[in-house]
């Protein structure tokens, strides 16, 4: 009797990492960058700057052109691309809503790091992680479950 009243909390804190990861309200951005030949771009720095509180999210691409930008709470973003040698890239205007998993590639042109060449158009941003769409929530749509509510 003790131990079947035990195992609906048991599974609960079981599968209670699944459910905070699955619940964050933040987005993320990841991309690749390359040069005009197509070849990646190694310790390229990438930027995420949010323009609201122009707090700025940076990190570098790997040996293989790919960056990571993760946990940016949602908001509208300038992203800055640079690496000497080549101009600096920036596209603004990138708006990230909850959950959002976006890919934007970059294609640093070569020339001197002083010139900055800004992005107006181009392909529209994708959401990598699956095939749905987002939408903002405001805390009107939340719904707050307690423990004692699914026991």
């Amino acid at each position: 009797m003790f131990k079947a009243s035990l195992l609906p909390l048991v599974l609960l804190l079981s599968f209670y990492p699944c459910i905070l990861r699955a619940q964050t309200t933040n987005a993320s951005i990841t991309g690749r960058v390359t040069d005009p030949s197509k070849a990646t771009i190694a310790e390229a720095k990438v930027a995420a700057i949010n323009t609201s509180t122009n707090f700025r999210y940076e990190t570098a691409t790997n040996g293989a052109g790919d960056y990571t930008l993760a946990n940016l709470p949602p908001g509208t973003y300038r992203i800055e691309v640079q690496k000497s040698g080549f101009k600096k890239l920036v596209r603004p205007d990138v708006i990230l809503h909850v959950q959002d998993a976006l890919a934007i590639d970059f294609e640093l042109p070569i020339g001197a790091a002083l010139e900055t060449v800004v992005v107006q158009g181009g392909a529209p941003l994708l959401n990598a992680s699956d095939a749905s769409l987002s939408q903002v929530i405001d805390d009107k749509g939340v719904v707050v479950y307690r423990l004692t509510d699914v026991m």
